[in-house]
């Protein structure tokens, strides 16, 4: 993964640069978004077949991390493109509930690992983990109960804050006679929680300026802003399909009537 760490920097910058470009309204920032989900997903697919290229005995727990997390990236970049397909969101899911079963088993080897070595890294590492598994929870309830997603990412984001705040407050532990702080720890670990980790900071301050009214919405200026209300309705769960379509794709047959028929209309 290490190998891939410069590319990670610079989808991270696409990123926050594409989401600055949505609240900004500009068109091209939903597609930068919607690129960068890809490329994890190319990523991510670049590593799976790396690991099973590896003539080494193969870890099956981390391909079927890299499984999910190529799964999960392709989902958002549809999200993004507004792409849907039938059980989109249960294929999610079960990404999701793979990469809980995962964390959580990462969790307890990584503590028994270290408990006797430095308890309190131990326990930190408890707080990271719990705060990655979390935040993947209300990812995957989103669809399904939204309001109580919410809840669950704000847990979430606490313990990540504590983990942040404790990481800082002593910076040189001890394990085995070496110094090694809780930041070094984690970007240490096999696995890509610090990918998840650094996502699920992003999309959490985002989330916080949008709801406290510092910072716009992420929208289009390419369709109306009812269009993607729509689209979020559809997502979270809160709107749901008649006859096999959603509102959204309603709305946008008739807004694609609407312009045909005013273009016309203008000749």
């Amino acid at each position: 993964m290490k190998k891939y760490n410069a590319i990670y920097y610079l989808l991270f910058i696409l990123l926050v640069m594409g989401t600055f470009a949505s609240m900004a309204q500009n068109g091209y920032g939903l597609k930068i978004m919607g690129g960068v989900a890809i490329a994890f997903g190319l990523i991510f697919l670049l590593e799976f077949i790396a690991a099973i290229g590896n003539k080494q005995k193969k870890d099956v727990y981390a391909l079927a991390e890299l499984a999910a997390m190529i799964i999960f990236s392709v989902i958002f970049g549809c999200r993004v493109f507004y792409i849907y397909f039938p059980y989109i969101e249960w294929l999610f899911a079960a990404a999701g509930v793979w990469l809980v079963f995962f964390y959580i088993r990462k969790l307890f080897i990584r503590y028994q690992r270290l408990a006797s070595r430095n308890r309190r890294l131990a326990w930190l590492g408890v707080i990271f983990h719990l705060s990655i598994i979390l935040f993947l929870v209300s990812l995957i309830m989103i669809p399904f109960a939204s309001q109580k997603a919410e809840w669950v990412g704000m847990v979430a984001f606490t313990l990540l804050l504590v983990f942040i705040i404790g990481a800082f407050v002593k910076r040189d532990d001890i394990v085995d006679g070496n110094n090694v702080t809780a930041m070094q720890m984690v970007t240490g670990f096999r696995d890509h929680s610090i990918v998840l980790a650094s996502l699920f900071l992003l999309f959490s301050l985002f989330a916080a300026f949008n709801k406290a009214g510092l910072g716009p919405g992420i929208y289009s200026d390419e369709f109306p802003r009812a269009y993607f209300k729509l689209v979020d309705n559809a997502t979270s769960g809160k709107g749901k399909p008649v006859d096999g379509k959603y509102k959204y794709e309603e709305f946008m047959d008739k807004y694609q009537q609407f312009l045909k028929h005013h273009k016309v209309r203008d000749k």
